[in-house]
């Protein structure tokens, strides 16, 4: 062991006391970093079990994890400030006179993080003003998915086919939200001209009245079906909508295809398809 210092320090051209006096230095720093890390796995944990306890603040699960992903990120910039102003003191960089002369927003900027600014800030406001949390279904900067997390600096958003896409909060300038209020499911069905289409949509409407009374957990009013809304080459197109729970407009459409294309059978009502007629010259 004594060898393997002594190698050291001839490598580094310095004594013994200088090598103690950086080495001192060094585990000092290696000692921050630790705490440091450890510190803000010991906060974010307290802070997720203190969130499990949302029911007794009154506050719903989408904004408990929001709030909760808020404050972590709070927590671990601030713990990472410290760290930085203590590791400076460590090397016997002097932090007062910078912090006095500067402030924390003029090293910022100083170092080009004008875009970190923003993008803080902007965090603030989608938290204040409740533009969308934690499980919300949106599409931000023509990105679609669910919010897996919400920063203070950005936005982790989980696409339908699985993808995760970063979103700086900065750049952010408008948000559809999917997930506030009732959603409205559109099922439009093709008919044979040669149909009887009153017949169509008198099926059409016991078919969706039946559906809205055996899944009033998805569907919230009685479905319209609005009648004949084209005229196409070869068929008829009539639409039925039907106001749903949030986000279960999709699951309704499905459902109702499926048992309009059965009802359409049995009532033999035809749903076209593309016809050819070959005429063959002698």
């Amino acid at each position: 062991m004594n060898a393997i210092i002594g190698s050291i320090m001839a490598f580094l051209h310095i004594d013994e006391v200088m090598f103690s006096y950086y080495f001192g230095m060094a585990v000092k720093i290696i000692f921050i970093f630790l705490i440091s890390k450890l510190s803000i796995a010991v906060l974010n944990k307290v802070i997720s079990n203190v969130f499990k306890l949302y029911p007794r603040f009154k506050m719903d699960e989408r904004k408990s994890n929001t709030l909760s992903g808020i404050l972590k990120s709070v927590i671990k910039y601030l713990i990472y400030l410290i760290m930085g102003i203590s590791i400076l003191e460590t090397l016997n960089v002097p932090t007062q006179p910078i912090l006095a002369t500067a402030g924390l927003g003029g090293i910022a900027i100083g170092f080009g993080a004008q875009s970190l600014v923003r993008d803080v800030f902007t965090g603030f406001f989608i938290l204040f003003e409740d533009q969308y949390g934690v499980g919300d279904y949106v599409t931000i900067t023509g990105i679609t998915g669910t919010v897996e997390d919400l920063g203070l600096r950005i936005t982790r958003l989980r696409s339908f086919n699985g993808e995760l896409q970063i979103i700086p909060n900065g750049e952010i300038k408008a948000v559809t939200n999917f997930s506030r209020g009732n959603s409205l499911a559109i099922v439009d069905v093709s008919v044979a001209y040669e149909s009887d289409h009153e017949k169509a949509v008198d099926v059409l409407s016991t078919l969706a009245l039946e559906y809205f009374e055996k899944n009033k957990d998805k569907v919230i009013d009685k479905p319209e079906v609005m009648g004949i809304i084209k005229l196409g080459e070869s068929d008829v197109s009539i639409r039925t909508v039907v106001k749903t729970q949030p986000l279960m407009h999709w699951k309704v459409e499905r459902e109702l295809r499926m048992l309009i294309l059965e009802a359409f059978k049995k009532e033999n009502i035809e749903i076209p398809y593309p016809k050819r007629v070959l005429v063959e010259k002698a």
